[in-house]
């Protein structure tokens, strides 16, 4: 916060104060002004919990645990929120006939407290709450006690965790104070743990022992504007009870507890430390919970299978499938130390399989299964195009429209339904506004149709050209006009920021360069396709608006776009690649000359990965990757040493896992990126495919190991296809709203908890959002990401991402299926190549045939231009050399031959 002079009130840095376009704002972010740390409340440690040669310091009161921290840590990360207390339980209990009051584990002031071990306790009516922490040499045991003293018997309805970590993360403290929550609740496969914002080691990781499981979670909060306290169930059939009759979707079976007279229970969870994942992921197993490895995702297309490797010191028995007649499951032959299968499945929509180890142990994995990926590209767009705005009177004529899926209610400026206040710039601009139209031109320059291109051409010369975007006849040319909408800032009677010069926000310029490159490469390799400009006019626009994004704000209010990353904006290189092929060389230099200055201000070590319109944000890593990307491909160019962008590439990586589901293995966590909330608000967003994207480019090109990262990415890629509401009508066309009205429409982001506010302000039950938002954004991530990846994995085996694979001898039979059908990247121990046609598609009715033997890969392909003779691809090899090559069509096939000295010593398997 920081308070301006002649201002009685504080001034909030959120982004709501961002949108609203103060120019104060504007002044005081990016003129220099401090922003102070508001006052947090005092940590209190009144005794230390001591063992010997223990690597925990644990600092507590009578209340419970005040600080926790690593002996002899490199920083100085505390991992409980000061003034707060970790170690209390609660339980809600209840007689018959009798209403459920809570228990709350305390601390008892009339006892002395000892270094060994700090317990606490509560007692009414007759049941005994206690808990009891220890450290000892390896870890911190975290023990709950719950005892029936009365004449009667009693049901626990809940017995809960409170877990106030250290996960605020504020303006101007260093990464390494606050740490982010990771989080499983899955039944006896549940498990914990924190990283701090500097992805260094160790992380902090709780696991539950011996028969101990956890089965819900819920944020609990003391007020409205607190952000609350996390809180692991061990019981919880009164709380899941009360939310499903509320509406909540929750998925997992709960409980409660019957103790008789002087029956206890027990339960224990351990907290410990942990290197980085792969030692989290040994001591999931270690701990007899499941490690889970899947390929390719946990959003599954049904055209393809899913692979499920398993590692515990309890091995998986059998799995269980939700829905029996819908789904395959299949065993494989053990490998790497797991347990191996297969499954398909073919009902759409969310899809659980429970694991079965001995004494009863269960672990549930939540997958969705989807349509085929190339079916949810093309009905996306359709339904954007469908909810169009065609009304020449209207002056939002051509504007794309957000959609209520519930009431199936088409949003525009003369109605913004449920969205209120502030927010209602959703509808025609911002992010959200501007995700549609650069998804339809994504998407269409790869798969185009005569009408969504039309669709784009009415929205860019009603709605856009001299409405949202000033003209070159304007000043301050290509700008981009910002919230409310572009209407009442150009009718404003304010000459300034906050009125007609309201284009200062960079974020906006992405979507629309994105657009007009599309748009570019529509009229340029897609000759069929009528556009009402030509090529290099749309290609102008594109240089014109990306150059603005760097100059315009920095003239309004002195925003530099240098320091920030811009989902979309990972476009720019190949923007500066289409200007020099069209003979537009100045434009091009000067463009690549401010990417490179964007570059050397990212690959600074000072350089602030999380920061964006909030303190802590999880939105630049798409944009980091391609930073990182140009600063290794060409680091001259750049201005940068080899040595500072490897650094840079490594650090913007590990930044960008730390924010995102990884050792989660449910379809809304793995691969989703995480916000300040974690995994307790608002997961599959944008960034989940848009930082898939990123991962993969790194995996493919950078990790000296691509095997872990190939898996995350492709997870990620794939994940928020779940939100898409498609299907056949059999299924009613969509699993989250079903009607044939909403075939093709999008939730925004998705609510795992069991219920709360979206980010948009309407009421959720766990699911889906029925605004689509800005989750377009992630879909053109997703279009960029799309590819067939053949790999030797060392847990899975030879594999196919985003295809079908057959093995004969020394040849591989490939069907791609990943969407675009224009990218395969083989990754095998005996040949590492990428193959790109530019201005065809692979066939998705025949397949790519790779012979190994003999050095070559026949293709089918299907040229952009019906009439063409001829189809250019790009070869790629491990050394990083590229070779472009046209080649003529022969029977319709084409034969890449292979370079000799990159053929295989050893036939495939």
């Amino acid at each position: 916060m920081t308070k301006t002079k002649g201002m009685s009130k504080v001034w909030t840095y959120t982004r709501r104060t961002m949108l609203l376009g103060s120019s104060f704002l504007a002044s005081a972010l990016f003129g220099g002004v401090t922003v102070p740390t508001p006052n947090r409340p005092q940590r209190k440690v009144a005794m230390v919990l001591k063992a010997a040669d223990s690597p925990f310091l644990v600092g507590c009161t009578q209340d419970g645990i005040t600080s926790l921290r690593y002996r002899n840590d490199t920083y100085d990360t505390d991992y409980v929120l000061p003034g707060a207390v970790l170690g209390t339980a609660h339980a809600r209990v209840r007689r018959a006939g009798s209403e459920w009051h809570t228990l709350r584990a305390g601390g008892d002031a009339t006892k002395p407290m000892h270094s060994a071990a700090l317990e606490l306790a509560a007692r009414d009516a007759g049941v005994l709450l206690t808990t009891r922490l220890a450290v000892d040499e390896a870890g911190l045991t975290w023990e709950i006690m719950l005892r029936n003293d009365g004449m009667a018997s009693v049901e626990v309805g809940d017995l809960y965790l409170p877990m106030p970590m250290n996960t605020e993360f504020r303006a101007g403290q260093p990464v390494s104070v606050a740490v982010l929550k990771h989080s499983f609740v899955s039944g006896h496969g549940s498990h914990i743990f924190w990283i701090r914002g500097n992805s260094t080691g160790p992380f902090l990781m709780l696991l539950p022992e011996a028969d101990t499981s956890l089965e819900y979670w819920d944020v609990h909060k003391d007020s409205a504007e607190a952000s609350g306290t996390w809180c692991a169930y061990i019981l919880g059939g009164a709380a899941a009870g009360e939310a499903v009759a509320g509406g909540t979707r929750w998925r997992q079976p709960t409980h409660s507890l019957s103790l008789s007279p002087a029956e206890e229970r027990r339960y224990r969870l351990r907290f410990q430390w942990v290197a980085d994942y792969e030692a989290a992921r040994r001591a999931i197993a270690d701990a007899g919970l499941v490690d889970v490895e899947v390929m390719p995702g946990m959003t599954v297309p049904n055209d393809l299978h899913v692979d499920i490797a398993l590692a515990s010191s309890i091995p998986v028995e059998r799995i269980e499938a939700e829905f029996t007649g819908d789904t395959v499951v299949q065993r494989l032959p053990d490998r790497a130390g797991r347990r191996l299968w297969r499954v398909r499945f073919s009902r759409l929509g969310e899809n659980r399989l429970t694991l079965h180890q001995p004494g009863a142990r269960q672990t549930f994995l939540e997958f969705f299964a989807t349509e085929p990926v190339e079916t949810m590209m093309k009905k996306r767009a359709a339904f954007i195009v469908k909810r169009q705005h065609r009304d020449p009177s209207k002056w939002y004529d051509g504007l794309f429209g957000e959609w209520n899926m519930e009431t199936q209610v088409l949003l525009g400026p003369d109605n913004y339904d449920r969205i209120k206040g502030w927010r209602i710039y959703e509808v025609t601009c911002d992010d959200p506004g501007l995700s549609k139209p650069a998804y339809l031109a994504t998407k269409n320059a790869e798969h185009p149709d005569a009408a969504e291109v039309a669709a784009l051409d009415r929205y860019i010369d009603t709605f856009v050209w001299g409405g949202l975007q000033r003209t070159t006849q304007e000043a301050y040319a290509y700008g981009l006009y910002g919230i409310p909408d572009w209407k009442q800032n150009r009718e404003s009677s304010d000459p300034g920021p906050k009125g007609r010069l309201h284009i200062w926000r960079p974020y906006d310029y992405p979507h629309i360069f994105a657009m007009y490159l599309a748009m570019h490469r529509i009229a340029r390799d897609h000759p069929a396709i009528p556009t009402r400009q030509s090529a290099r006019d749309y290609l102008v626009r594109a240089y014109g608006t990306a150059l603005a994004m760097f100059t315009v704000p920095m003239r309004v209010v002195m925003w530099s776009a240098y320091r920030t990353g811009f989902y979309n904006e990972c476009v720019i290189p190949e923007l500066v690649s289409a200007l020099t092929t069209a003979g537009l060389m100045r434009e091009a230099a000067t463009l690549e000359a401010h990417w490179a200055r964007k570059v050397r201000a990212f690959v600074d070590p000072k350089a602030d990965l999380f920061k964006s319109e909030y303190p802590f944000d999880s939105t630049a890593f798409e944009s980091t990757q391609a930073l990182a990307r140009s600063a290794l491909d060409d680091p001259d160019a750049m201005g940068v040493s080899k040595a500072a962008a490897r650094a840079f590439a490594e650090r913007q990586i590990a930044a960008n896992l730390f924010c995102r589901g990884w050792l989660e293995p449910a379809y809304y966590y793995l691969g989703s990126d995480y916000r300040g909330t974690a995994g307790d608000a608002y997961t599959l967003t944008y960034m989940a495919q848009m930082g898939g994207w990123a991962l993969l480019d790194h995996a493919l090109n950078d990790a000296n190991d691509p095997h872990p990262l190939l898996r995350l990415g492709y997870a990620s890629q794939l994940s928020a296809w779940a939100l898409l509401n498609s299907g056949p009508a059999s299924t009613g066309y969509g699993y989250w709203y079903p009607d044939e009205e909403n075939d093709g429409a999008a939730g925004g982001g998705f609510e795992p908890a069991p219920s709360g506010t979206t980010w948009l302000g309407q009421p959720h039950h766990r699911g889906a959002w029925y605004y689509s938002c800005e989750i377009d954004l992630g879909f053109c991530g997703a279009v960029r990401a799309a590819a067939t990846i053949v790999a030797d994995d060392p847990i899975f085996g030879q594999v196919c991402y985003g295809g079908i694979m057959e093995t004969f001898a020394h040849t591989l039979r490939i069907w791609p299926r990943d969407g675009v059908r224009r990218r395969l990247n083989l990754r095998l121990q005996s040949l590492r190549l990428d193959l790109v046609l530019l201005d065809a598609r692979f066939r998705g009715d025949g397949p790519i045939i790779l012979n190994l033997g003999e050095g070559w890969i026949s293709l089918t392909p299907e040229p952009f231009a019906p009439s063409a003779s001829g189809v250019t691809f790009e070869l790629r090899y491990d050394d990083g050399r590229k070779r472009k090559e046209v080649v003529d069509i022969t029977d319709s096939k084409i034969i890449v031959r292979l370079p000799v000295a990159r053929l295989p010593r050893v036939q495939v398997r």
